[in-house]
This record gives C-alpha cells, sequence and structure tokens, in this order.
C-alpha cells in the first residue's frame, strides 16, 4: 500500500532540516569548540550565520521536488569573512562545513533511519560543495586584500617615528584601503579624558585637540562598554557628541577600544558618508589596523615613558643637588623653581605655610610677560586659605592635585569675577599638578606646576616625579631646620667649652700649684710623710683632669672640623724615637719589652711633632695597658707616598664587632682584670688627629692574641 503524504513529507529531507534545526545547531556548536579559534568565542559568534545557511541548503533540497532555482546567496561569503576576522583559517572553515553535515545524517539516522531519497542527497551534497566553494573563493579574496592592506598599513608605520605622524599615515592607509570609509580618527586616552591625537577626513576642528571625558559621547561609550559599536545614523545619533561628526553628516559609525592588559588606552573610529552600516570585511579590516595602531601606541608610550623618566629623574637629581648647595632653604626654594621651568612645567610656585597663612617664596614662568599677569593676578586676587581646591586646600589636607586637562568650567567655577575670569584665560592654562611639601607628617607648603604655551598635559608619573620633587623639599626644610638647631646646640657648646678651657684650667692650676707649695713647706718629720701622699693624689688628679679637659676641647675641634694642626717637614725616626723613650719605664714597670723596629733613616713626613706624640702616646699607652706579658712593638716602613706606623701588642684582641666601635668618642672594651675605664676619647681623638695630616688609621686584630694599630702619614 502506498505511503501517506503526511508520511513522506516527513521523510523528505528538506522538512527535516527545517523541523530539527535547535537540535543541529545545538549538536553542531557543541562539536565546533573543538577547533582552537572557537574555543572562547560566545555561542552567537560561533552560531553566526548558520540558521540562515541551513534554511538556504533545505530549499535547495526541496528544489529536486519543486523543479525551483535556489541560490545559496552570499551567506557562505558573509559567513567566510566573519570566521577570518575571528582568527579561522581555510581548513577550519571547511572543518566547520564537515562537522555540520555530519550532525545533519547522523540525527537522520537517530530518528528517520539510514535510507533517503538520493535525488535530496545529491542536492544535499551540492549545496554543501558550493557553500565550501563560495567560502573558500571568498576567503581567500578577503585575506588578500586584508594583507595588501596591512602591507600598505605597516608601511606607513615604518615611514615615521613620530606617534601622530606613524597614526595619521595608518588612518590615511585605512581610508584608501577601503571603498566605503570616509572618516577615520584615534583617540588616546589621557588619564580621564580621551584626546583626539589623529584624524582624516574631518573637520580641522576634531583634528586638533578635542577632548571628551571617558565616559562621553560616542567614543566615552566605546571606552566604557569595551568592545566594537556601530552606528547607523551617526549624525543624528544623541549619542554623538562631536560636531564636527554631526556638522558632515557623518551616517555609519564603527568604533573600536584601543586595549593594552586589559585597560583601555583609547579609541578609534571610522565613518562613511555614504553607508548605513559597514561591511563584514571592513570591519575585519579596521579591527586588526586598531590592532596594529595600538601596538604603535604602547611602543610609542613606553618610549615617551623612558623618556620622560629619564629627564625626570635628571630634573630631581639636579632639584636635590641645588637643594644640598644652601642651608637657607628659602634660597634654594627660589632656585628648585627656575629649575622646574621649562624642564617639566611653564609655570611654578612654592608657597608655605605661615602661621594661619600662606607666603609665596618664589616663582618662575617660561613667558615674563605672563610671570608679570600672573604677579598681578595675585596682588589682584590675593590666595583664599579657606578655598577647597588648590595649593591651600593641599596646605590644609597634605593630598595632591592633578588636572590633566583644564576646562573653561573649570576657570569659571574658580573666577571671583568677569574679570578675574579674563586673566585666568589669558594665562592660558592647559593642565596643573599641586603637590604637598610634607614635613613630619604634615604639609607645610605647597608646589604647583602648570603648563601653558608647551601643551604638553601632566600625566600620572609627571604627578608621581612632582610629589617626589615635593619630599625632597621638604627633606630639605628639615635639613635646613636641624642644621640650624645644631649650629645653635654648637653655639651652647663652644661657649661651655670655652669657660671649662679658660675658668676650670685656671682653677685647676691653682689647685695645683697650692698643692706644690704645701709639699714643699711642710717640714720633714712623721706628720709631713703622711701629708705626701694626699699630695701627690692632687697632683694626679689635677693632671688627670687637664689631660681630660684637653681631650673635650680636642674632641669639639674635630667635630668642628677646627682641629689646630701645624706641619712640618721632619724626619718621623727622631719622633718615633722619643715615643719609646718616654714609655719604655712604663712598659718595664708592668714587665714588658718595648721594641722599634723603625726602617725609615731618613725619612721625612709633613707632621705636626707635637700632635704625633700625642697619638704614639695613646696607641702605646693602650698596648702596655692591655699587654700582661710578652712585647709591644713600635714599627714604621717607607712607602711611595706614605709612612706606615705600626703598634702591636699582645692583648687579649679585639672582637670584629667593636673594631670599628673603638673609634667612636667614648667607647671602650670592658675587659677582664681592667682598672677604672677611661674617657674612651683617646682613639678618636688620634684618628682625627691623623685624618687631618691626610692620613689614614685601622686596627687589625686576632682575638686570644693581640691587635695592632695602623696609621700613615704623607711623605714629604
Amino acid at each position: 500500500m502506498p505511503e501517506s503524504v503526511g508520511v513522506q513529507q516527513a521523510r523528505r529531507l528538506c522538512d527535516f532540516l527545517r523541523g530539527n534545526q535547535a537540535h543541529i545547531i545545538e549538536d553542531w556548536s557543541q562539536r565546533v569548540r573543538s577547533l582552537s579559534p572557537a574555543r572562547e568565542l560566545s555561542r552567537s559568534a560561533i552560531v553566526d550565520h548558520l540558521p540562515e545557511i541551513l534554511c538556504r541548503i533545505a530549499d535547495r533540497v526541496e528544489s529536486t521536488h519543486t523543479g525551483r532555482s535556489v541560490s545559496l546567496g552570499d551567506l557562505p561569503k558573509d559567513h567566510a569573512v566573519d570566521r577570518l576576522g575571528r582568527g579561522f583559517d581555510l581548513d577550519q572553515i571547511v572543518a566547520e562545513y564537515g562537522l555540520l553535515r555530519r550532525c545533519i545524517l547522523d540525527l537522520w539516522e537517530v530518528r528517520v533511519g539510514s535510507s533517503i531519497d538520493v535525488a535530496e542527497l545529491r542536492s544535499f551534497d551540492i549545496a554543501f560543495d558550493d557553500s565550501i566553494a563560495q567560502s573558500t573563493l571568498r576567503f581567500a579574496e578577503a585575506r588578500g586584500k586584508l594583507l595588501k592592506a596591512l602591507d600598505r598599513v605597516s608601511e606607513s608605520a615604518l615611514g615615521s617615528a613620530d606617534l601622530e605622524v606613524f597614526l595619521e599615515n595608518l588612518l590615511q592607509a585605512t581610508r584608501e584601503g577601503t571603498e566605503s570609509v570616509d572618516t577615520c580618527c584615534v583617540l588616546l586616552r589621557e588619564g580621564d579624558i580621551l584626546r583626539v591625537r589623529a584624524a582624516v577626513g574631518l573637520d580641522e576642528e576634531l583634528r586638533r585637540g578635542y577632548s571628551l571625558t571617558m565616559h562621553e559621547g560616542f567614543a566615552g561609550h566605546v571606552a566604557t562598554e569595551r568592545h566594537p559599536v556601530e552606528l547607523r545614523h551617526a549624525a543624528t545619533d544623541p549619542l554623538v557628541k562631536s560636531p564636527a561628526i554631526r556638522r558632515q553628516g557623518v551616517r555609519a559609525l564603527y568604533g573600536v577600544p584601543m586595549m593594552r592588559d586589559g585597560k583601555v588606552i583609547g579609541v578609534a573610529h571610522i565613518g562613511s558618508l555614504r553607508a548605513d552600516e559597514f561591511s563584514a570585511e571592513d570591519k575585519l579590516l579596521f579591527r586588526t589596523v586598531v590592532s596594529r595602531a595600538t601596538a604603535g601606541v604602547v611602543k610609542a608610550q613606553i618610549l615617551a615613558d623612558l623618556r620622560r623618566t629619564e629627564s625626570a629623574q635628571r630634573f630631581l637629581s639636579e632639584a636635590s643637588m641645588r637643594l644640598a648647595e644652601s642651608l637657607d632653604y628659602e634660597t634654594t626654594l627660589a632656585h628648585v623653581a627656575r629649575l622646574a621651568v621649562p624642564t617639566i612645567a611653564d609655570w611654578c610656585v612654592v608657597d608655605l605655610a605661615d602661621g594661619a597663612s600662606i607666603r609665596r617664596v618664589s616663582a618662575a614662568h617660561s613667558d615674563p610677560a605672563k610671570q608679570q599677569l600672573a604677579l598681578d593676578l595675585e596682588k589682584r586676587y590675593p590666595m583664599d586659605v579657606n578655598a577647597a581646591t588648590g595649593v591651600p586646600n593641599v596646605v590644609r589636607t597634605g593630598a595632591p592635585e592633578w588636572a590633566p586637562e583644564i576646562t573653561d568650567g573649570e576657570l569659571s567655577a574658580v573666577a571671583r569675577d568677569a574679570e578675574h575670569l579674563s586673566m585666568l584665560r589669558e594665562l592660558g592654562l592647559k593642565s596643573y599638578v599641586v603637590v604637598p611639601i610634607p614635613l613630619n607628617g604634615n604639609a607645610v607648603g605647597a608646589i604647583a606646576l602648570g603648563t601653558a604655551e608647551s601643551g604638553r598635559r601632566y600625566s600620572e608619573a609627571d604627578l608621581h616625579v612632582a610629589e617626589d620633587l615635593g619630599r625632597r623639599v621638604g627633606a630639605a626644610i628639615e635639613n635646613a631646620r636641624l642644621y640650624a638647631a645644631a649650629q645653635d646646640a654648637i653655639a651652647v657648646r663652644e661657649r661651655v667649652l670655652a669657660v671649662v678651657s679658660h675658668d676650670l684650667r685656671n682653677q685647676l692650676g691653682v689647685v695645683a700649684m697650692a698643692a706644690e707649695i704645701v709639699a714643699r713647706r711642710v717640714p720633714p718629720s712623721t706628720a709631713a710623710t703622711e701629708l705626701q701622699k694626699p699630695v701627690e693624689t692632687i697632683r694626679r688628679t689635677t693632671d688627670a683632669m687637664q689631660h681630660l679637659l684637653g681631650d673635650l676641647l680636642d674632641m669639639a675641634s674635630i667635630e668642628a672640623g677646627r682641629l689646630s694642626i701645624e706641619r712640618q717637614s721632619m724626619e718621623i725616626k727622631p719622633i718615633l724615637e722619643d715615643a719609646c723613650e718616654t714609655h719604655e719605664a712604663i712598659a718595664r714597670a708592668k714587665g714588658l719589652w718595648l721594641r722599634a723596629e723603625l726602617d725609615v733613616e731618613g725619612v721625612t713626613v709633613l707632621a705636626d711633632r707635637k700632635r704625633i706624640l700625642q697619638v704614639l702616646g695613646n696607641l702605646l699607652g693602650n698596648a702596655i695597658k692591655f699587654s700582661d706579658s710578652g712585647s709591644v712593638t713600635l714599627s714604621a716602613s717607607a712607602q711611595d707616598t706614605d709612612v706606615v706606623i705600626a703598634v702591636t701588642d699582645t692583648g687579649p684582641g679585639i672582637p670584629p664587632s667593636e673594631r670599628e666601635a673603638i673609634f667612636e668618642p667614648y667607647r671602650t672594651i670592658q675587659r677582664e682584670k681592667e682598672g677604672p675605664r677611661g674617657s674612651g676619647l683617646g682613639l678618636y681623638i688620634a684618628k682625627g688627629i691623623i685624618t687631618r695630616h691626610n692620613g689614614r688609621m685601622w686596627v687589625e686584630s686576632d682575638v686570644g692574641r693581640g691587635s695592632t694599630f695602623f696609621f700613615t702619614l704623607p711623605r714629604a
């Protein structure tokens, strides 16, 4: 019995394709995910033109029954261009069609059976073959055109190292390489501002520094959305704020964000005066151009940042040198203001807090006429210390202010009247940075930097440089204040030492003289013998105090850099022999052998004899004091330009951790079986004396075996 018409239609492949389209697409989408470029695509991006393609294939299969001619149209071509833009290769597009054919036949076998109408299958295969053939041709054509355009883009990119010229060439190549593109524009990000850096086919108004915020207009919308956006009637679309685009009657407008490390660094867009929308091929080409442009911008920004960093470091280094030149910080701040202009600013002012008021200590401007205008402005409209912005706010809060772009609206907001606004406009300020001068956690002033004639816009990196400058200025002020306090303390100390050196020494002289008189006048007797001991004690005590006073005065002179020495050319050996002779009896009393190894016969040095004997007395005295047995050796040898003198003992040695500290004032080392400690000034003074002789002093020691103190003197 013949099959019913309904059953026959259910077994028709064309009807099967229409009735199971959703299931076929779902199965195919999952299988396509195995292809590399499709793994990260959304479902809508994967599906693309597939529903329309399936409908056209169903119509082609049905034509075997109706005899009607059916074309696939441009769907396979459009699909190929889309896939090219998503990074597919030709073999992957062919694989897509192979997977689609397999999905359809697998589902047919499951739901209908293994038999299929041969005529329908033939039409089915031809439809797929046509789709693949059209895709192949269109893919090759689009790829060739794209590569040709990119060659031109690359040539333009190599043509100039200047960023603006590079972008202009890139956009010109884009417009010439496409039929429907009439306008091109690139806006780069500066803080929260998008500024036009290159444009072709647009009014001069848009070519020269037109800007808007990151959330304003069409470009701001593209930056916010972070993906391509297309408008069909840009000239009348409320999203478009550019008067040039509106005035020129731009119809299709396609914008692409420029991304670096997940951050929007700019926006590029193309416009058409004839078409309401761009072809997939044109959009693909523009996205590729934007990618190239982004790479060029990033490279240029990196180079610019490097140059700016180098320039900033040179400026900060120079500023530090100027700040160190004088301890009068107000004079120094005037130098810094002049150094900042024109290196990093067109004008610079430095203000310091003075109680409840703010005092301007320096100002500099690259244009003398503008500098006078700034002075007139300050005189006519004095600074409001309670202002919510600017220097007063930065001094009050300690937080910096930064404006990459100064708009006329912002000028109007701070102007006090029409004349004030006119003067502000005449200054022509484009960008500014105000940073605090920090000191002990508070802002003691502020540095304001501004640009005008140069047209430079301050970046976040510039803000950091200015903050670094503010910190250095704060450190200079702190150093100046500490220096002033130190000078006051030194003055007080020197007055005290003057009293000590004059009055106390006089009093000690009186005590010593009285003790000497008592010793002479007491007749020999048992009672007199009993008086000799306290008299000797007085003598030793006054001698020790006189020596201590001398050490204190020497220490003060060394610290003040005013230790007096009188260097003369003299033989060194007699001085060393005198020192040995002076200490020989003391060494013998302790059972020590004081040796002299002096290989300096006839060698002369530039030295102060009295001071060198003072050094030798300290070193030999210490060596004898800390050696319980063995020997103490004084040696000397002549070098090319110096004489090296050494004092070696057989004492307990000095631990490594204390070898540098022993040359500091008031430092002594605790040793076993040691009597009363000294003042701890001897080695400090000895090293100070040798340093004033342009020599060196150091120690080498072996714990448990002894130490050697060395010093050098320049040969005459």
